[in-house]
């Protein structure tokens, strides 16, 4: 009870956030301000974490991951997320594993993975990379050696004929899937690699420091990012989020365009989205986009996109043209012409 009711930020605690510029930053805006717990509970030790609270997968998890890859593996890994292709990685450390599988689901954003989802895969289960079904999993083996064995066996290299890739974190080789076509197509499409490799460069000098908490679990879990730190992710973040969402294409200019790319089925009264009527403005664009594009409009996590910016578009009419919005309409106007007659009368008044 005690967890449930005290272990929880306040209000004001939850709206410390971070500029999103360093130009914005004043060096006393968020001087030591911490969540502090001291909890009634036998030798349960006090808590104290810096604000905003530090992100584990979002922050510590994405810095892994550039400090392991070339940020160009690193959009390569992603687009292969977007076709729903497996992906399998392989560490040492279970905090590291983890936390890089659920940094590639926050990368993902606007989309979200809709298939399997495994941070942590017992090695006896190995047989699952054989599934038809995509999946994120992690292996966390004792030994190096045991990594080797991983990437060499037999039901993995089996399984990379059919699309699975391999990241392997404590060596950093990115073995990418041997299906036909798969990695010349995404070799040759466009990446933003100038700029990420800069904040890439970035981070990994930080990670110099024997200061940064970026080469520790629990460090970073008590004192978190610097503030260069954390911009520095967080501007690598927005660019890779940018170029995935031009995948989009026109889909995110207007919330109503989803319906220019679909019917209406009278028969199961829903939307049906259609791939080739989105693909038909973009055939004009360089055939190696186009073909993973249409590769990946073609997934249930792109169906799954285009339906919740319908549901978006569905309730948001809803709450538009509810009877409290409507009250909420006739209350602001009835104030404006109150407020608008008072300004008139002192103006009348004063000359």
């Amino acid at each position: 009870m005690a967890l449930q009711t005290k272990l929880r930020l306040s209000p004001q605690e939850a709206r410390v956030k971070l500029p999103k510029e360093m130009q914005r930053y004043r060096k006393d805006s968020i001087k030591n301000q911490t969540f502090q717990l001291d909890m009634p509970i036998g030798r349960f030790k006090k808590i104290e974490l810096p604000l905003p609270l530090p992100q584990m997968s979002g922050q510590w998890g994405l810095s892994r991951l550039l400090l392991r890859i070339r940020t160009s593996d690193l959009i390569m890994l992603l687009k292969l997320l977007l076709m729903e292709r497996s992906v399998l990685i392989i560490g040492l450390s279970s905090e590291e594993v983890t936390t890089c599988c659920f940094a590639l689901l926050e990368l993902l954003d606007p989309y979200t993975w809709a298939s399997a989802f495994m941070p942590i895969l017992p090695i006896d289960m190995l047989d699952f990379v054989s599934s038809p079904v995509p999946f994120i999993a992690g292996v966390v083996v004792s030994i190096p050696d045991e990594l080797v064995a991983v990437e060499d066996d037999d039901r993995v290299l089996a399984a990379m004929q059919e699309g699975l890739s391999v990241l392997n974190l404590s060596s950093g080789n990115f073995s990418i899937t041997v299906e036909y076509g798969i990695e010349e197509m995404l070799r040759r499409a466009a990446t933003p690699s100038t700029q990420l490799a800069f904040y890439q460069a970035r981070v990994r000098h930080f990670a110099t420091d024997e200061s940064s908490a970026l080469q520790s679990f629990g460090t970073f879990f008590k004192t978190g990012p610097t503030l260069k730190e954390s911009l520095t992710l967080q501007s690598l973040k927005s660019i890779i989020k940018q170029h995935l969402q031009s995948f989009a294409g026109p889909l995110l200019e207007h919330p109503d365009t989803w319906k220019l790319f679909g019917d209406f089925n009278d028969i199961t009264g829903t939307f049906d989205f259609s791939p080739d009527k989105f693909l038909q403005p973009l055939k004009d664009q360089m055939i190696f986009q186009l073909q993973f594009q249409e590769m990946m409009t073609h997934t249930q996590l792109f169906v799954g996109f285009v339906e919740e910016i319908q549901l978006y578009c569905e309730t948001r009419d809803e709450m538009l043209f509810s009877d409290q919005a409507q009250f909420i309409a006739d209350w602001l106007s009835f104030r404006w012409i109150l407020f608008k007659r008072r300004n008139s009368a002192t103006s009348a008044r004063t000359y």
